[in-house]
């Protein structure tokens, strides 16, 4: 009996010891790897001061272009710059967008500030006004984003000549259940990042098959600006704050004249009648001036089809002018 308690002791602080080195090894050669990756990022963009930080700005098309488009990405979207790009290929040549990480997301600076919705867009105006950028702008939002431009045209109206909603969080649909189930998630996924796991965790439950058809370089763009995102002081703030902020939304929101379009991807709307009365119109009735146009698919509608949903944003746009 003590000589299986000794063996079975050892056993275990084998395997412990074996556990640690290979964590360990891990997370020094995903590091290594994203170091590789930012730097080969770092030449197409720059870094603007939002006060206390510096956010990660990608401007893209035409400087002269009729209409400036700030690009608001979903909650933990670093690569929006990259994984974009199919779609607004579409409005390039016509148009300058801003592509603006929010702090922790891709190449922007992390911060421990709580990330209030106020906060967030607070970031995003001081950022455009560093820039020199007065607007209107077109903004255009995925997932949380669309609930962030959807608070700043409400409190802002001036400065938004139109919004473009791709797929988005409703607020009036955030409650304090999904907040705990979102919040559990993303203490897995920060541990994750920490032991540089993240990237096989993203490829095998968030990305599916929605890599299949980019290079490997792309697809590790993909995977480490996202992991890296996720471990972030400020995205894990974010992440916390979902429902509040969503309720600060919901509560502040104001109908007014700017033309504004959600491209639902949910089939939430198409299905479910109790949906639509309970949610949707709700939603469309504070928001004001706002339609909804179906594009079923993933809830990354943007990457899925990129054409599709690029030429629905290329028609909105045109009837602005």
């Amino acid at each position: 009996m003590k000589n299986f308690l000794k063996y079975t002791r050892r056993f275990f602080i084998v395997s412990l010891c074996l556990i640690i080195v290979l964590l360990v090894t891990t997370s020094i050669v995903y590091r290594v790897k994203l170091h590789k990756i930012m730097n080969t990022l770092e030449p197409c963009s720059c870094l603007v001061s939002a006060g206390e930080y510096e956010l990660n700005v990608a401007r893209i098309g035409n400087k002269d272009g009729k209409h400036k488009i700030v690009c608001c990405s979903g909650l933990n979207d670093g690569t929006m710059n990259i994984s974009w790009r199919n779609m607004t290929k579409y409005i390039e040549k016509d148009n300058e967008l801003l592509f603006i990480d929010r702090a922790g997301y891709g190449l922007s600076e992390d911060t421990k500030e709580d990330r209030t919705i106020d906060q967030i867009v607070e970031d995003y105006r001081t950022v455009l006004k560093n820039l020199g950028e007065e607007g209107p702008y077109i903004l255009m939002g995925h997932s949380i984003g669309g609930m962030y431009t959807s608070y700043w045209q409400s409190k802002y109206p001036e400065e938004v000549e139109g919004l473009i909603i791709m797929d988005g969080t409703l607020c009036n649909l955030v409650g304090e259940e999904e907040q705990a189930a979102v919040t559990k998630q993303w203490r897995f996924l920060s541990i994750a990042e920490k032991v540089g796991l993240e990237p096989f965790v993203m490829k095998k439950f968030y990305y599916n098959n929605l890599l299949d058809n980019v290079s490997d370089r792309e697809a590790d763009f993909h995977l480490y600006l996202f992991s890296k995102t996720t471990g972030s002081h400020a995205t894990i703030s974010e992440v916390n704050l979902i429902y509040d902020n969503a309720q600060t939304v919901w509560n502040s929101l104001k109908p007014n004249d700017v033309p504004k379009i959600f491209i639902d991807a949910s089939y939430q709307v198409a299905n479910n009648a109790d949906f639509e009365k309970d949610y949707w119109i709700p939603y469309a009735e504070k928001m004001g001036n706002c339609d909804i146009v179906p594009l079923y698919g993933s809830h990354s509608i943007y990457f899925e089809k990129s054409k599709e949903c690029g030429n629905i944003v290329k028609n909105f746009i045109a009837e602005l002018d």
